[in-house]
């Protein structure tokens, strides 16, 4: 037998016939999308005879060979992630780590995954059944909150046909639905920069770089219940919430500017070309000489004249220096790499809600209906706007 286009839970199964005992297996657990196999050997007896057996999952599933795991609800409410998002509950199982393009500032901004020895632009990633990718670089842009995600399931091998369009992990998402009972949370996370340490590459003197993280927001689930109009218990179900992430932050890098004396035109702190020994001369072991790009000949002592400072294209290369900054840390190579440090900023704000109505017709048919909204509004930037 086979019972097909069920609800994932945990369930009790029966089965009589005329000549047999009946017989009863409870606590079969039902995970997302996951076939379970469970067996009955029935003895012959009267069916007011009853056999109970206490069922558990098998230690190896042996109706499908997908290779991945499931995270309950219970876990997905308990285990601590970062960022409170549902995604990447998915990273806490082997074979699969978060991916070197996950940014919420990138673009494009969202998040992904590494396993399965595939690129992440084989992956696959869905919430109710329904892509949640972008299909670029197959990041997902989409963060639910885990207090809406009622279960997370990760594959990374072996799938059946209806994920034969990716090679690379598949991440299911199955959004929380309402119950008999109101059930709710209310949460606020915080991040500020008193309660960090100053960064690495930060300079003695300097500040540290403002980091300012909030991420609040509440989860309300229960019956529709309007006073002497309707009661939906046992039919009618919704679940509703609503969330904020405001991060104020900044990184701390360090990139290489023009010297004063570069400006003016002298470079010889990279060294300078010897025209009689036809040699380009170290400066302390830097020897990097320029050369005229019209003649292709070397500037000797690594000094451009004012002739060509004076020059059409001198002139507007003087009006876009005034536009850069000066160096503020000594630096490498005579002072003239990795001689600025500064901070830029790196703000995310997203509004998220995710609302659902569940909708039971007889004891059968089961209908729901799920509205998942989120604006993403970042401010990025580089250290440099040549990003070096």
């Amino acid at each position: 037998y086979a019972i097909t286009f069920i609800k994932a839970g945990t369930y009790d199964i029966t089965v009589r016939q005329t000549g047999f005992k009946t017989a009863t297996k409870t606590g079969i657990p039902l995970p997302n999308d996951q076939a379970v196999r469970t067996d009955f050997a029935m003895a012959v007896g009267a069916t007011t005879d009853t056999v109970s057996v206490s069922a558990s999952t098998p230690p190896l599933a042996t109706d499908d060979a997908t290779l991945g795991e499931t995270f309950s609800t219970k876990m997905v409410e308990s285990l601590p992630i970062n960022g409170h998002n549902a995604l990447e509950i998915a990273a806490l199982s082997s074979n699969v780590v978060i991916g070197t393009k996950t940014s919420y500032t990138g673009v494009p901004p969202g998040e992904d995954f590494q396993g399965a020895g595939q690129r992440e632009i084989q992956n696959s990633l869905t919430l109710d059944g329904v892509s949640i990718m972008n299909n670029l670089i197959t990041v997902a842009a989409a963060r639910p909150s885990s207090d809406v995600i009622s279960e997370v399931q990760m594959q990374s091998g072996n799938y059946p046909a209806q994920y034969g369009a990716y090679l690379g992990i598949h991440i299911n998402l199955v959004s929380k639905s309402g119950t008999n009972e109101l059930h709710g949370s209310l949460y606020d996370y915080v991040e500020n920069t008193v309660f960090n340490a100053k960064p690495f590459l930060a300079t003695p003197t300097s500040q540290k770089a403002p980091l300012h993280y909030n991420q609040y927001g509440f989860a309300l689930g229960g019956p529709v219940y309007v006073p002497k109009l309707y009661n939906g218990r046992d039919k009618t179900f919704f679940f509703g919430s609503w969330e904020k992430l405001e991060q104020l932050g900044a990184n701390t890098n360090v990139g290489s500017v023009l010297t004063p004396a570069m400006e003016q035109g002298d470079f010889s702190a990279l060294g300078g070309y010897n025209v009689t020994s036809n040699t380009c001369v170290p400066n302390n072991g830097i020897a990097i000489c320029l050369k005229d790009p019209t003649t292709g000949a070397y500037y000797p002592g690594n000094q451009i004249p004012a002739s060509e400072l004076g020059s059409q294209n001198g002139l507007i290369a003087q009006k876009l220096e005034a536009y850069s900054v000066a160096p503020n840390v000594a630096g490498t190579q005579n002072g003239t790499l990795n001689n600025f440090n500064a901070s830029f900023p790196t703000n995310v704000t997203i509004n998220q809600s995710l609302d659902r109505i569940d909708e039971n017709i007889g004891e059968h048919i089961r209908l729901f209906g799920r509205l998942h909204w989120q604006n993403l509004s970042i401010v990025g930037g580089s250290l440099l706007p040549s990003g070096s």
